[in-house]
C-alpha cells in the first residue's frame, strides 16, 4: 500500500483546513457525544449533528429513525465502550467480528429516506465519532481508492487494517498530542487527495 511522503500528507491536511468549511461541526459532534456518554439519546444527537451537515445529500429525502439509532447504541454499548479509547494501531483479527457486527447494525439503524436506503458512509461517520482513534471514516471515493467498490461490513474491517498501516506510516508527520487523532488526520488527507482532489500525489494503484 502506498504511504504518502511527509510533504504530500501535510499538503493534504493543510488543504483540508483551508478549504473544508464544515470542519468545525466535527468537534461539536464529538463534544456532544463526550458530554452525553452513556445516554443513547445524547450520543445519537451528536451523531445526528455531524450527519445533518456532512451527509445531508444522502438524507435529503428523509432522515433515519432516531429511535432505531437510540436502540442500536443502547444494545451495543458494551462494544462501543470497549472501542471508545482504543487506537487503530491496536486493531487485529480478533476485533473483526465485533467491528463487522457494529457496522451492520449501525447501517440498518441509519437507513434513510422513504425507501430506507443504506449508507456505509453514514455508518463509518457514526462509528468514528464513537471511537475516533479506532474507527476510520470513508466515503464513496475514498473506499474506491482503497479497493472497496461496495461499502460492506467485511470491506470495512479490511479498510481498518489498511488504515492501521497508513496511520503507522504517517504517525511521525503530525504533532503529538494533536487536537484530533492520527486516524482523523488520515481521513483529512484521503478527503483532500481523493474525494475533492485538492492535492495531487504520486503513487500507483492503492489496491
Amino acid at each position: 500500500m502506498y504511504i504518502p511522503s511527509h510533504d504530500e500528507f501535510i499538503d493534504g491536511i493543510n488543504a483540508y483546513e483551508q478549504r473544508e468549511r464544515r470542519g468545525p461541526v466535527y468537534f461539536e459532534a464529538l463534544r456532544l457525544i463526550r458530554d452525553g456518554w452513556g445516554d443513547s439519546g445524547e450520543m445519537a444527537e451528536g451523531i445526528g449533528r455531524l450527519l445533518r451537515s456532512w451527509h445531508m445529500g444522502f438524507y435529503h429525502f428523509g432522515m433515519y429513525d432516531s429511535g432505531d439509532l437510540h436502540g442500536c447504541i443502547s444494545n451495543h454499548m458494551s462494544k462501543v465502550n470497549a472501542f471508545r479509547d482504543r487506537s487503530i494501531d491496536s486493531f487485529g483479527p480478533e476485533d473483526e467480528d465485533a467491528v463487522a457486527l457494529l457496522f451492520s447494525e449501525f447501517t440498518r439503524a441509519l437507513r434513510g429516506g422513504k425507501s430506507k436506503k443504506e449508507s456505509g458512509t453514514a455508518t463509518a461517520k457514526a462509528l468514528h465519532l464513537l471511537a475516533p482513534g479506532f474507527m476510520p471514516l470513508w466515503d464513496d471515493r475514498i473506499s474506491f481508492e482503497y479497493g472497496y467498490v461496495f461499502r460492506s461490513a467485511d470491506g470495512y474491517t479490511g479498510f481498518c487494517g489498511q488504515m492501521k498501516e497508513l496511520c503507522a506510516g504517517v504517525a511521525t508527520y503530525v504533532a503529538q498530542p494533536d487536537d484530533r487523532t492520527v486516524l482523523k488526520r488520515v481521513d483529512e488527507f484521503n478527503y483532500s487527495a481523493f474525494t475533492k482532489e485538492w492535492v495531487t500525489i504520486n503513487r500507483g494503484p492503492l489496491a
